[in-house]
């Protein structure tokens, strides 16, 4: 089991999911707005949200990766979701992410997507992440073009107009080099310790 901590940016903590959890993921989940381009505009049931949670419990125990709980700095509310998952014959990593709607607007998708690439590019190892999204989910779009990550394809899914999204390690290096002190994931250990997680990574 890989031990993994979490991660604290300027307004976020990302962690790993706890078992209760599952209540507040569920409310995010199935939420109208929420729902419509991650689940197809299901209502998803309790149990599959379960599963896909206790899903990527275990893939951080085993991979040091899944999607995590999103909360606000200093608080332990669930108010969404950032992370990755396996696609397809687990050659490439998905990244995922999901806010309540009355968090939306204010960057911090984007600023949750930024702390987890970090994490996968510098902790995990990454050396490339994809991302996938609606053409029509424009919020989702513009999150993906502010990290900086680059149309690989487009195609149809379901019928629907979609694009993939493509990051190297190496363009995350350059993108976010010099990237606001105050906006870097900060380990608590690090802080902890009295070190400069900022000037480490650099």
């Amino acid at each position: 089991m890989r031990r993994t901590a979490p991660i604290d940016t300027a307004r976020l903590h990302l962690r790993p999911y706890r078992a209760n959890d599952l209540a507040a993921l569920h409310r995010v989940w199935t939420d109208p707005l929420v729902r419509r381009y991650l689940w197809d505009d299901e209502v998803i049931t309790r149990a599959a949200a379960e599963a896909v949670m206790r899903a990527s419990i275990a893939c951080t125990a085993q991979h040091g990766f899944g999607h995590w709980a999103v909360c606000p700095i200093g608080q332990h509310d669930l108010i969404g979701f950032c992370g990755f998952r396996f696609l397809g014959d687990r050659a490439d990593v998905e990244l995922l992410y999901g806010l309540a709607p009355t968090h939306w607007g204010r960057g911090l998708a984007t600023e949750a997507a930024r702390a987890m690439l970090w994490h996968g590019f510098e902790t995990v190892g990454f050396t490339r992440v994809l991302a996938i999204t609606e053409v029509a989910n424009t919020a989702s779009v513009a999150v993906l073009q502010r990290l900086g990550m680059h149309v690989q394809q487009r195609f149809a899914a379901r019928g629907l107009a979609s694009v993939r999204y493509v990051m190297t390690r190496a363009a995350f290096r350059r993108t976010h080099a010099e990237a606001p002190r105050a906006a870097e994931p900060r380990r608590r250990a690090d802080r902890a310790l009295g070190r400069d997680a900022a000037r480490r990574h650099a």
